[in-house]
């Protein structure tokens, strides 16, 4: 037995086991997956655990649901994507911020394989057992086409000192790196490419950076400074004045005294003459407003990220020589952004918080655009707008700049569009045949009329009307700029005298419009994504419509259907809040193997069914629909 012990670990002998367990909450959009490295003497002498996670399942819930599962999950989520999942863009366009920019779009795709954990027994380190769970994961079955794989390197548990802390990263770093994992643009996290061809699996590792948290090196602190500071007021603001001990923060208000009076706006306190604070301040020591916090902000990188208006103005105003200029591209801070890039961030953070945790975005901080345009202007950017009508137009989340009232995108119109031609076809084939007598009550589009009215008699001639009222609202929405919205008034102005008994039984536009939206949502990636399946289909065959579509710009309001139907009173919010699918899967805890496919598309019709909602079972495949309506419209000769 003695000589047995001393008998040397070999790695060769190790064999690797895999275990999986469906989430308890999320089913459908989570599997726990357990690696361990098993040797015949030894037991267990390493493990690996990570997350996978179906993001088309999330339905534009992404951030919310890896918010409730970890904070690490959730820093990691709101680093690198937006609510549907698709790669932040400045990780992919911006020439500083992308890093060595061998990650682009494919990140926006597939599943995400997320490494949550590598541990590996004291002894046996250095052994190349992390390396063998890290490579047999990449190869499981579990990495299926189209994944790829994530990690934040760390220590598993936190470190006494932030010396030993950095030591333990370094290594964790080390050993993705040589398991070919390579930085998302300068964030903390790592990504590994299944695919060998993939770009960054011919980054040498000396080639990669490191991100900018762990690069960035603070200066010195100050001394604090005498005689100018913050002073707090007996009616509760604040002012620049004579700093006195006994002010409150008196150590750190009197070492970053601009900063955290330009900061007093987010936490609501009212700063009395800001710009006059600004003047006395450069006019006593011109280094104050160029002065560089603990972070590595300017002042001016401070009133971007605080979205202070009145702070970011008197900064510019400065002479030239104040060098004010030089700090709109500066980027050596903890954030790695120009001020531009903070303010453009924060905007953005802001409203993932507002949609996540809140459920709903009343628009952009409207001093926050005013900054945006001031500094890109500032740094010689041709904006192409006026100040106010570039808040105008990105008030509501545009991103293309071309949105209509900066709310209805040229995809998002294209879509209703299409969507209403094809919904209002859909009623006049259920109606067609129908006697004067019958009535209708189980149709998909009487869901969306309240309850008095599918009380009343729907005949016939309330639904052919509801019809042309549907019909109408993609005729409006063919029309260019506001009168090609498709608001109560401009649906009624185009309808004339032609929806009388419809409107006149207590019919609404409103009514008409939810069951287009609410088709077009459930058609999105947001639902089934049919009609976005179909759209590539018709391109590749060469549909001229189905070119045009592709080829308009994407902006961040292509999916919000939430801000058509605030925008249009709609009345029906609830009905577009972004719903993943988190219902039961009917995984089997203990096995590996996905649920069989026609027991999917069974649960997925229950569920629809158990929220009111038939359109999973009712929708048809959306070519066939295509071809049956072309048939109806060439039997009855009412449009080409």
């Amino acid at each position: 037995m003695a000589a047995s012990s001393a008998l040397p670990f070999s790695l060769e002998q190790c064999q690797v086991k895999f275990t999986s367990e469906a989430h308890d909450e999320y089913p459908r959009v989570f599997k726990n997956v357990y690696v361990d490295a098993l040797h015949p003497r030894e037991g267990r002498v390493g493990s690996l655990v990570a997350l996978q996670v179906d993001r088309e399942r999330c339905r534009g819930s992404l951030l919310e649901i890896m918010d409730e599962e970890s904070q690490e999950l959730s820093d990691f989520a709101l680093t690198l994507f937006d609510k549907f999942g698709r790669l932040k863009p400045e990780l992919a366009e911006n020439e500083y911020l992308k890093g060595t920019g061998v990650w682009g779009r494919e990140l926006d795709q597939g599943p995400i394989l997320y490494v949550l954990s590598v541990d590996v027994q004291d002894k046996f380190r250095r052994n190349g057992v992390g390396s063998l769970l890290l490579d047999k994961l990449a190869h499981s079955a579990y990495a299926s086409a189209g994944t790829h794989l994530f990690a934040w390197p760390s220590p598993s548990i936190q470190p006494d000192t932030k010396e030993e802390w950095e030591r333990q990263r370094t290594i964790a770093v080390e050993l993705f790196h040589k398991n070919h994992y390579r930085r998302v643009g300068r964030t903390s996290f790592l990504a590994y490419a299944p695919d060998s061809a993939h770009p960054s699996r011919a980054l040498p590792i000396g080639d990669d950076l490191e991100s900018t948290a762990a690069s960035f090196q603070p200066g010195e602190q100050p001394v604090p400074l005498q005689g100018a500071g913050i002073r707090m007021l007996p009616d509760g603001t604040v002012a620049w004045g004579e700093h006195q001990a006994q002010d409150i923060n008196a150590q750190d208000d009197a070492t970053y005294p601009l900063h955290h009076m330009i900061e007093m706006v987010v936490l609501g306190i009212p700063v009395q003459d800001m710009e006059g604070a600004i003047r006395d301040a450069y006019s006593r020591d011109v280094s104050l407003v160029r002065q560089k916090d603990d972070r590595g902000f300017t002042p001016l990188h401070v009133s971007a990220y605080a979205a202070n208006l009145a702070a970011a103005k008197a900064l510019l105003a400065l002479p030239a020589e104040s060098g004010i200029a030089d700090d709109l591209r500066a980027r050596d801070n903890v954030a790695g952004r120009t001020p531009l890039e903070l303010c453009e961030q924060k905007k953005r953070e802001l409203k993932e918080m507002m949609q996540t945790i809140v459920g709903n975005w009343p628009g952009h901080n409207l001093e926050a655009l005013h900054i945006v345009w001031l500094l890109k202007r500032a740094v010689g950017e041709d904006v192409g707008l006026g100040e106010d009508e570039f808040v105008n137009a990105r008030r509501w989340g545009c991103t293309c700049g071309q949105c209509t009232e900066g709310w209805l995108s040229p995809r998002m119109r294209f879509r209703l569009r299409w969507v209403a031609e094809v919904s209002s076809d859909t009623m006049d084939v259920e109606s067609f045949g129908a006697t004067s007598f019958e009535t209708f009550s189980d149709e998909l589009a009487i869901e969306h009329l309240p309850a008095e009215v599918r009380a009343t008699r729907i005949t016939k001639t309330f639904y052919r009307e509801y019809a042309t009222v549907v019909r109408t609202i993609a005729d409006v929405l063919k029309k260019p700029g506001l009168a090609g919205v498709p608001t109560a008034a401009n649906v009624e102005a185009e309808l004339v005298w032609r929806a009388n008994r419809f409107f006149g039984q207590g019919g609404k536009v409103e009514h008409a419009m939810d069951y287009v939206l609410r088709n077009a949502r459930d058609q999105s990636p947001l639902g089934d994504g049919t009609w976005d399946d179909l759209q590539s289909e018709c391109a590749e065959d060469g549909s001229a419509e189905s070119v045009a579509y592709n080829a308009m710009p994407a902006c961040d309001n292509d999916l919000e259907f939430i801000r058509v139907a605030d925008r249009l009173a709609l009345g029906t919010m609830d009905h577009y809040r972004t719903a993943a699918d988190f219902g039961s899967s009917g995984f089997d805890d203990d096995s590996d193997d996905e649920m069989d496919e026609d027991e999917d598309e069974d649960e997925m019709e229950g569920m629809f069914r158990e929220t009111g909602d038939d359109r999973a079972a009712e929708l048809e495949d959306m070519a066939i629909v295509n071809d049956i309506l072309q048939a109806f419209r060439a039997a009855t000769n009412r449009r080409t």
